[in-house]
């Protein structure tokens, strides 16, 4: 077996090592006599946040050495990050870039370059701003003081390392939160909270990537609208919106709220159900507000001469149901609905089967245990 294979299995199976020994610890504190008694033999649902927010901690520490680890024994699949990341002069510079060579990879490359010069070209409106923006926020505030020593880049990187992992952070304790709002159970808003922080593609959570930050902003949206909250909820789905394209489609969660689960169905009150659909409708508009801002600047950029005079025509500049983003993916990354499902791809299915087999029997499982909520959707 070549070497490279050999260290990458062993990093590997310290990775899986490491898991297993959180998921000892975590269950040693549960009460196993069931994952449905009383909520009260776990302890206070602040300790229980508390220790989500320890393991996840832990976990971030512990893929980051396993990252600096492997990456110093590892050859490069990739070796492009040294076109991004400049050339060191300093001890810090050196070890700084160390740690951030290891996350800045793929789609890294393009949240580290327009965080700083912007967008530059159309094709990176593939990746939205809200983390580039925060990358900018952090590295001309709280890592200020490395202006002087660390070459700018380097310093956007460790800032989008810093933003990932708190993130990260926040992300799991709030779903410990939104699991036991949700699920009213104790034990399993704990365990869940636990698989997440052990994720199989914990990496790509630490990594430059929008990940982690918006899973905390989903997670905090999702709350909120548990404790009906929907004003602040929107705001949060706004701000995903802007992080990745996928945001919007977590408004229909209004939707459902308070027109689907409506009382006034039962006693056929359709004025009241009205006014709740028509609150309901503001609460999506204003959901989406952070995609359509992006999609408007991109507009802007370009469909307005010079720009558009240098450049082919756009059906975006041309058509209210064309977007930026739905041109780019599809006009230089090749996405849209089924493209990806050729035999060439074959391999990356074998690859991914062991979980897509492991989540098709949860929804089995689920289904055969409540058939009525699965098909009644909720």
């Amino acid at each position: 077996m070549p070497k490279h294979i050999t260290l990458l299995l062993l990093s590997r199976l310290d990775f899986l090592f490491w898991h297993l020994y959180f998921f000892t610890i975590s269950f040693a504190d549960l009460d196993m006599g069931g994952l449905h008694g009383p909520a009260g033999a776990l302890g206070s649902a602040l300790d229980r946040r508390w220790s989500v927010v320890k393991y996840a901690v832990v976990s971030r520490a512990i893929v980051l050495v396993l990252g600096v680890v492997s990456n110093a024994i590892i050859s490069d699949y990739d070796a492009s990050t040294g076109l991004v990341l400049p050339d060191t002069s300093s001890a810090l510079e050196s070890v700084l870039r160390t740690v951030a060579h290891v996350f800045v990879r793929w789609d890294s490359f393009y949240f580290l370059h327009i965080a700083d010069a912007g967008y530059a070209h159309e094709q990176e409106h593939a990746f939205f701003p809200l983390l580039p923006l925060l990358m900018r926020l952090v590295a001309g505030t709280v890592l200020m003081p490395l202006a002087g020593w660390v070459d700018r880049r380097i310093v956007l990187a460790i800032a989008g390392l810093v933003i990932s992992n708190i993130s990260f952070v926040f992300a799991a304790a709030t779903l410990y939160v939104l699991g036991r709002a949700t699920l009213r159970n104790e034990r399993l808003a704990y365990v869940a909270a636990l698989l997440f922080v052990a994720a199989p593609a914990s990496a790509f959570m630490s990594a430059v990537y929008t990940e982690s930050l918006f899973a905390w902003l989903v997670f905090s949206a999702l709350l909120l609208i548990a404790q009906r909250q929907y004003a602040w909820a929107a705001l949060c789905l706004s701000a995903s919106g802007l992080c990745r394209s996928n945001g919007i489609l977590y408004a229909g969660f209004f939707v459902w709220d308070l027109v689907v689960c409506s009382d006034a169905w039962r006693g056929r009150h359709y004025a009241a159900l009205a006014i709740q659909a028509v609150r309901a409708a503001v609460l999506v508009a204003v959901s989406t507000l952070g995609f359509a801002a992006f999609q408007a600047y991109g507009h802007r950029t370009f469909c307005q001469p010079p720009a558009e005079a240098a450049a082919a025509p756009r059906p975006y500049c041309h058509s209210a149901l064309s977007t930026v983003y739905g041109f780019v993916q599809a006009e230089y990354w090749d996405v849209g609905f089924l493209k990806y499902y050729t035999v060439q791809q074959l391999p990356n299915f074998a690859l991914a089967a062991p979980m897509v087999v492991l989540s098709l029997a949860g929804l089995y499982t689920y289904a055969a245990y409540d058939p009525l909520r699965v098909a009644t959707l909720g």
